[in-house]
């Protein structure tokens, strides 16, 4: 068994018309959610009975801000597409555990304290089906 470095693990964005690893990044998340829908009868004993619903993903990652001329998905990209309010090809993971879909971003925050390196927070929700490969 081999336990996965999370280091190894990032987010990537469509940028330029290619999946870019988010530049800079310091961390990166998943969310997975299922909701339930209730299901309880008068047969079930005074207890609640439930059923899967609709499932739904999201995305986050934080990240180091750098303007000019970088590799990977820097915030003046994911701004544009924020502003253009489309949906982008993203994927979550590392190698041999990997998660794909389309998302739509719908924060992206910047933060920058006094004698701080300026940094940012973005946060994607799903479209459609996650895959995993």
């Amino acid at each position: 068994m081999a336990i996965l470095n999370a280091t190894d693990c990032v987010l990537s964005v469509t940028t330029g018309g290619s999946l870019q690893a988010m530049a800079h990044c310091t961390s990166a998340s998943l969310s997975m959610n299922l909701d339930l829908r209730d299901s309880t009868t008068k047969s079930s004993a005074g207890y609640q009975e439930n059923l899967g619903g609709l499932r739904s993903w999201e995305l986050s990652g934080d990240a180091f801000v750098e303007i000019g001329s970088i590799t990977g998905a820097d915030i003046e990209e994911l701004w544009d597409i924020w502003e253009a309010r489309t949906a982008v090809a993203v994927k979550f993971g590392a190698s041999g555990m990997e998660y794909t879909g389309n998302a739509i971003i719908t924060s992206i925050s910047i933060d920058a304290g006094v004698e701080e390196n300026a940094t940012y927070s973005i946060s994607l929700t799903g479209t459609g089906a996650l895959a995993k490969s």
